[in-house]
């Protein structure tokens, strides 16, 4: 029997791993899912928004395919955005936006330039692709209470001299920092693609850089719908994106990559008055939760913490091994966090933020941690 052989490049290729199904983790832990309190894939806390529920209860026409071109969504979208329409595309999250800019702009013989750490979708789809991913590691900074990865700028401009496309994430993930418009500035006045991926802008202090579309034909900016909108089960992302660009992603995109539910939420989701609410409630809890990580830090000493400009907090600890054991001792309370295997992460932890009440239970567990109890 003839094993056919797969294509060199993927041959070694490390898998990007999701997250783990709550159905499995509760069978393991032997508890219901409603007592998993799931904080390690940066979604939204809340419950569907009202609208979505209605929009996705009303669905009909199911047996037909879904609008290629997601045209009544856009429009939402440029409104939004105060865009024309011809500046926005949509995808099945930002990850297949993502993707298809690679494919189209990327050829063998370029590279594709990040930071490191960031989002690991980039180091990824460059090995899918075949494509050569150079980082510009940051150097991690501890004071006595927080620590904070910086960035060499003139470093990180000096290797963008050399790539074809340079990814940045504003906020970063995991770190939640962002980088200054001035630097991003000079990024863009260079001969290269320059992707934005601005998953987690709504949770920020900053402004979106959605409005240097206009002004640069060599800039993108990424949204999703996933983290502020909270329709991550449904994979709908959109780009912020000079009109050329566009035409090149819906010329080799899939015709029917956005389906009908995945439309009908995203257009219900922008009409909802409930999601600043919840993005000031999200936020609010983030503040707590690193106030409460303090009064134990100063205790312990075992870790620093990370300000963040995002739905998460990434907490850097003084060895790998008090990292992994507070790990498994929050995954043994039904308790999901971050944990990261590759070297330059596993000292950290990720910890999305949820609801207030979760994070109350967290602080209490990461006390009760540090204390040595159960």
């Amino acid at each position: 029997m003839t094993k056919i052989k797969i294509v060199d490049r993927l041959a070694s290729i490390k898998s990007y791993s999701g997250v783990k199904p709550l159905e499995a983790i509760a069978e393991e832990l032997q508890i219901p899912t409603s007592n998993i309190i799931k904080l390690d894939g940066n979604e939204n806390p809340y419950e569907p928004l009202p609208e979505v529920l209605n929009a996705l209860s009303s669905l009909k026409r199911i047996n037909f395919y879904p609008d290629p071109l997601c045209s009544i969504l856009i429009q939402s979208i440029a409104i939004k955005e105060n865009l024309i329409a011809n500046n926005i595309i949509v995808g099945s999250g930002s990850d297949e936006l993502i993707e298809l800019l690679i494919k189209a702009y990327a050829n063998p013989y370029d590279s594709i330039l990040s930071v490191s750490p960031t989002f690991g979708m980039i180091s990824f789809l460059s090995q899918v692709y075949g494509i050569k991913h150079v980082t510009v590691p940051m150097q991690l900074v501890k004071d006595e209470s927080f620590a904070r990865y910086i960035l060499d700028e003139a470093k990180f401009l000096d290797a963008a001299k050399h790539a074809k496309i340079v990814f940045i994430a504003r906020p970063n993930n995991p770190d939640g920092t962002v980088l200054s418009e001035k630097f991003v500035e000079s990024l863009v006045s260079l001969p290269i693609l320059l992707i934005v991926d601005e998953a987690y802008i709504e949770f920020s202090n900053y402004q979106s850089l959605a409005n240097w579309i206009p002004q640069y034909d060599n800039i993108v900016v990424l949204r999703t719908f996933s983290k502020a909108y909270g329709l991550g089960g449904l994979r709908v992302g959109y780009g912020i994106i000079p009109n050329d660009i566009r035409k090149v992603l819906v010329s080799i995109k899939q015709p029917y990559n956005v389906n009908i539910a995945g439309q009908k939420a995203a257009i219900a989701a922008l009409s909802s008055h409930l999601v600043e609410k919840r993005i000031i409630e999200i936020k609010k809890t983030r503040e707590w939760f690193i106030n409460q990580l303090k009064l134990i830090q100063n205790q312990n000493k075992a870790f620093w913490i990370h300000r963040s400009e995002a739905c998460y907090i990434l907490l850097t600890f003084e060895t790998p091994e008090v990292a992994k054991s507070l790990y498994e001792y929050l995954y043994s309370k039904g308790i999901l966090v971050r944990y990261y295997s590759s070297q330059d992460m596993v000292n950290n932890l990720r910890i999305s933020i949820g609801l207030q009440e979760n994070m109350e239970k967290v602080i209490d567990k990461i006390k009760l941690f540090f204390k040595g109890g159960n």
